[in-house]
């Protein structure tokens, strides 16, 4: 088994190399046949000539930001696995979820990392802002869309190449919305999906507006249940 690991990047250049070590090592010692992508997209920083600097990845970038969802779309459309992992840049999920995920990735479809699974550790909380508007729309996509998952947002999925593929060349939203559209896809195709509690901690360093990026969010869910014709599959995954 292969896995592809796709992690997005957007003005990195500071702590990319020391995250992505760390992910290397913590690879190698699971001793899995593994390629790292690490996407640039669009930085404004040093970002892609750091990402070009490290060795035994693939780097891909390209000039313009097009938000964290085109970015993982981009990699996952480069990807050679048999499974495929996107995972956040600042290691906000534990590394630990690696080895957990890979006993599951031949039991389902998709798997998704999850903060308030019953098996879940926050060791970070957010502050009660984020906390607040991340309770709101966790209400709001399951009753939209007719879900009942804990967490849509967590930065930790996987899926089999072919699924993963098939989804991203669906895919329309590009900002953070997407991991809704994802699951959404999945589930208007008949896929399996998993969710499974994560060790998580905030990311004190974020700069993301969580009113505007919310208000984003809440736009682009109207925009995606509006395309439900377009996410079925020509023909059925297997």
């Amino acid at each position: 088994m292969k896995l592809s690991i796709v992690i997005p990047c957007y003005n990195e250049s500071k702590d990319i190399k020391k995250n992505t070590l760390m992910v290397q090592e913590y690879l190698r010692n699971l001793k899995i046949d593994y390629e790292l992508i690490l996407v640039n997209d669009g930085s404004k920083d040093k970002t892609k000539q750091v990402i070009e600097s490290i060795e035994g990845i693939k780097a891909l970038s390209y000039d313009t930001n097009r938000g964290k969802g085109g970015a993982v779309k981009y990699g996952i459309e480069n990807a050679t696995g048999d499974y495929v992992l996107f995972m956040d840049a600042d290691l906000s999920t534990n590394l630990e979820a690696i080895e957990k995920l890979i006993p599951l990735l031949p039991q389902y479809d998709v798997v998704i990392g999850s903060r308030h699974a019953k098996d879940s550790v926050i060791k970070k909380k957010q502050p009660a802002l984020r906390v607040f508007i991340g309770w709101c729309c966790r209400k709001l996509v399951n009753m939209k869309f007719h879900f009942n998952y804990k967490d849509t947002q967590c930065g930790f999925k996987a899926m089999r190449i072919d699924v993963a593929k098939k989804i991203v060349s669906k895919q329309v939203v590009n900002n953070f919305a997407f991991d809704v559209e994802y699951l959404y896809i999945a589930k208007l195709n008949n896929l399996s999906i998993h969710e499974m509690g994560v060790i998580w901690s905030d990311d004190r360093g974020s700069t993301v507006s969580p009113l505007k990026s919310s208000i984003k969010f809440f736009k682009d869910l109207s925009f995606i249940k509006k395309h439900k014709k377009d996410y079925l599959f020509d023909n059925q995954v297997k």
